[in-house]
């Protein structure tokens, strides 16, 4: 008898219910729980009268299932099986427990020396991409012992699957046919250290090792053949050596993904901890022009109004600065080239920012090259570099004496670059921190900056296949450089150009008089 699990819809099992009837008398009215939950069944017992049991286990609380199981209530056993219809090229079918016996061989020992068949498993070693790994594994597999498919499957100390097992033929493709696991297999494999070996009844034979390396969890490498070529020693020798190399490999995949994903929460900690502290201060500074503006209203007094505003303008043009940077450091996206010179987006910046640089009494000169010529940017992506390199000069300059920032643009025509250079008279960058001042969220100005700006601008930089440096020179102040290609390899030719398309007015839709 077959009970159909519907998706998503809990399901229960016992002597009065629907979805899954059972007329045994030891079986309780209400006696367990399907649940579908990501992407797999679960089950807990309904406090019943005689339990539930997975495997000859207890179900003490909500428990995975996995296909093979055996869920016994009361004197009846079910199986939870994968529709053969419903399933996928390269899926796990638990073949009926009743066509499959087990046998237990005498463990093998492997040659001493590693032949060189085994190479292409060695290769795996130096794949750069981590999750096709147990793909890798699978395809070399079937290839070294001549199988029509392996299967690389990781589980739980139960021996429950716990990730989709990958199944690879020869070729490093999905097979047509699901692959038999029997469960039996994977209980006996569990169980030894050495190769195991299911022959199904009108079916395929098929042969499993353990892989057991550094405290890795439970994996086991399955290979599948037809009944008319049996495992033979030799094979099962291989299978063993095989095994024990990929043991390595995934215990060191498996170091390897969770030493990153530790460096990745490192960093995103630094990160939460770095901006929640430039929008503290930020805040900080537009609740003090807040109530700098509420005195000012009180007492009618607009001078004290002005400072007010100048205190939340700043503030305000900080956050927006934050948010920007925020967007172009977090997010991918191409460059939108068109022909601009760098002095047309440069004065684009000054314009934007010399009113506020005026108010906080510092000068912005501006040199530029009169012979140069425009070149393929993307204007905005460039903007944005130019605008924090520039505030940040202004930020430096302001308090000095006579503070100025200078901007100056030059072409090279040897080198076919352009190149720009913002300078500012402030304190400089201490020599020890030269080194950093280009990691995110790594800032010089203490309370007043968020670290992203130069991080952002390199970025930007970068994307045009330029290089920003800070430039080192016998004065006070810093000077950065930023140097761009003249001449793309992406540049169009004018030479695929078409023409325009002819109006229906005449060959080119002009009329003459």
């Amino acid at each position: 008898m077959r009970f159909p699990l519907p998706d998503r819809e809990p399901q229960l099992i016992g002597r009065s219910t629907e979805a899954v009837p059972l007329h045994d008398d030891s079986v309780s009215r209400r006696h367990a729980e399907l649940t579908p939950d990501e992407g797999r069944w679960w089950i807990r017992d309904l406090d019943s009268s005689n339990g539930t049991w997975i495997n000859d286990r207890p179900v003490e609380d909500r428990t995975p299932l996995a296909p093979g199981d055996r869920i016994r209530c009361g004197d009846t056993v079910l199986v939870l099986a994968r529709d053969e219809e419903a399933g996928s090229d390269g899926s796990i079918r638990a073949a009926d427990p009743s066509r499959v016996r087990v046998q237990v061989l005498p463990e093998s020992t492997p040659a001493p020396v590693i032949e060189t068949r085994l190479l292409p498993l060695f290769e795996l070693i130096h794949d750069p991409d981590i999750p096709d790994l147990p793909a890798g594994l699978a395809r070399v597999t079937a290839q070294l012992l001549d199988a029509d498919a392996a299967a690389t499957i990781r589980l739980d100390e139960h021996g429950a699957v716990v990730t989709t097992p990958v199944v690879r033929d020869r070729d490093g493709r999905p097979p047509s046919a699901p692959f038999d696991l029997p469960r039996a297999l994977v209980i006996a494999t569990l169980d030894s250290d050495g190769p195991r070996v299911a022959i199904v009844e009108h079916g395929p034979t098929i042969a499993a090792m353990p892989l057991r390396a550094g405290g890795m969890p439970p994996a086991m490498l399955a290979v599948s053949r037809p009944a008319d070529r049996p495992w033979q020693d030799a094979d099962l020798e291989l299978l063993t050596l095989i095994g024990r190399v990929a043991a390595l490999l995934l215990a060191t995949a498996d170091r390897r993904t969770h030493a990153s994903r530790t460096e990745r929460l490192a960093a995103m900690g630094e990160a939460i901890a770095a901006l929640s502290h430039s929008i503290k201060n930020i805040l900080q500074g537009l609740r003090g022009g807040a109530d700098a503006m509420e005195l000012a209203l009180d007492r009618e007094n607009l001078g004290l109004a002005r400072e007010g505003w100048q205190v939340m303008a700043r503030n305000l043009d900080r956050i927006l600065a934050l948010s920007l940077n925020m967007l172009v450091y977090s997010k991918e996206r191409g460059l939108d080239l068109e022909s601009r010179t760098c002095r047309d987006v440069v004065s684009d910046v000054v314009g934007l920012v010399e009113a506020g640089a005026r108010r906080r009494g510092v000068t912005i000169a501006c040199d530029f090259d009169p012979t140069e010529p425009p070149i393929l940017i993307d204007a905005d992506a460039l903007h944005q570099a130019m605008l924090n390199l520039v505030g940040n000069a202004i930020d430096a300059a302001e308090g000095e004496a006579g503070p100025t920032v200078r901007i100056s643009t030059r072409f090279d025509p040897i080198g076919d670059r352009m190149r720009i250079d913002v300078a500012d008279d402030g304190p400089g960058i201490p020599t020890d921190r030269r080194a950093r001042i280009f990691e995110p969220f790594f800032s010089t100005k203490g309370q007043r900056g968020t670290g992203l700006g130069l991080a952002v601008a390199r970025k930007l930089v970068h994307k045009h296949g330029g290089e920003i440096d800070l430039v080192e020179e016998n004065r006070t102040g810093a000077t950065f450089r930023v140097t761009l290609p003249a001449s793309r390899d992406d540049e169009p030719d004018a030479a695929g150009t078409r023409g325009p398309r002819a109006l229906p007015d005449g060959d080119l839709g002009v009329e003459f008089e």
